[in-house]
């Protein structure tokens, strides 16, 4: 075998192992804590002020000035300069799950540009039923005998608090009590800038954005059919920098016979420059577009691979791939359709969609 040929070997195994471990992880949850973590989505949106999106404002989600050129997908900007969403992206954690979660909740019960009147604390108590701990759903597992060892609940706890804990350090939320080493009971949201974290004690509070700022919609389905629990961090940012392209910089075409439809893309540069979205979170296309969340339209001199038939450096018809979002995509619950195609993964190390969803890729 030749060094390269050995090479794809041992990337392809180290994948197939990652899709395996998260269809088990995927089917501890639907077994455990998603469908009590669904009930409660839907029955805090029921009896709230039941929106049918949820607003972020651009500048989790965007730059408002460009961070720069990068050389190449291997050193992309610095963490700490990207937006807060993609500073989010790692393999594990609840940071950006959790703060979704909170601008969902908030937005179920506080008016469009007021403030969330009372946050909820991470565990229930006999004033307050609604909890972090009952929205947010884990695969937390018992950690054994020993000074150590920790009760599921135990650890479900630390999670969240670990994740509350960096989204203090961003700037987005303020603890209401501050006590080093206890629980966090209550916590003050506060705006999803981040510029809480430049002001010193002036925290700016969270209000929900109102119709003349710059923000993006995530469907509620997201929430009250469990997909934030579901997809990965990467996915999850991926899908917002989409939300975002199609909302103010997408071009909108007519099919033959068919209703205009939003159309996104975006470049090399500005998905990095902008968003701070390197390649690996950007090919999460390729699942997204598995789960039937997204249509991916690909050029037709670009191969699967990135590489393009008869390259020239002036060619006018290298182009990106153009994404639709489909229409109804977060009505089905997540888990079931996610633990399909997970296993189609797995026997045929494709992203492939379940039979009956499929859509044949569209080349422009």
């Amino acid at each position: 075998m030749k060094p390269s040929d050995f090479l794809r070997a041992a990337v392809a195994q180290e994948r197939d192992g990652k899709v395996e471990i998260r269809k088990d992880q995927l089917q501890a949850l639907m077994g455990g804590e998603l469908p009590d973590a669904i009930k409660k989505a839907r029955e805090i949106h029921a009896r709230g002020k039941k929106p049918q999106v949820v607003r972020v404002r651009r500048s989790f989600v965007r730059l408002e000035k460009f961070g720069g050129t990068v050389e190449t997908e291997r050193k992309p900007l610095p963490r700490a300069e990207r937006p807060l969403s993609a500073q989010m992206i790692t393999p594990k954690g609840l940071t950006l799950k959790l703060y979704l979660l909170m601008l969902f909740a908030a937005q179920c019960e506080a008016a469009v540009g007021k403030e969330w009147p009372q946050p909820y604390p991470i565990e229930p108590d006999a004033q307050k039923t609604d909890s972090w701990e009952g929205l947010v759903a884990t695969v937390a597992k018992y950690a054994g005998p020993g000074v150590q060892a920790s009760s599921v609940r135990t650890n479900k706890i630390r999670q969240i608090a670990q994740a509350m804990k960096a989204l203090e350090e961003m700037g987005l939320l303020k603890s209401a009590t501050g006590i080093k080493g206890q629980v966090r009971r209550g916590v003050l949201l506060l705006c999803e800038n981040g510029k809480s974290k430049d002001t010193g004690a002036a925290s700016i509070p969270y209000t929900v954005p109102a119709d003349d700022e710059r923000f993006l919609e995530i469907p509620v389905g997201f929430f009250t059919n469990g997909w934030v629990h579901v997809l990965t961090n990467s996915e999850i940012a991926a899908l917002l920098m989409w939300f975002d392209v199609m909302k103010f910089d997408a071009m909108h075409v007519a099919p033959e016979g068919r209703a205009p439809m939003t159309v996104g893309y975006v470049l090399s540069n500005v998905r990095h420059g902008f968003y701070g979205v390197g390649r690996d979170t950007y090919e999460t296309h390729k699942p997204l577009e598995a789960f039937q969340l997204l249509d991916v339209h690909r050029p037709s001199k670009r191969y699967d691979s990135g590489k393009w038939k008869d390259f020239e450096e002036d060619s006018s018809g290298m182009v990106c791939h153009r994404v639709v979002l489909r229409d109804g995509a977060f009505d089905k619950e997540a888990g079931p359709v996610v633990e399909e195609v997970l296993k189609r993964r797995d026997a045929t190390n494709e992203w492939r969609r379940p039979f009956g969803g499929f859509v044949q890729p569209q080349r422009w």
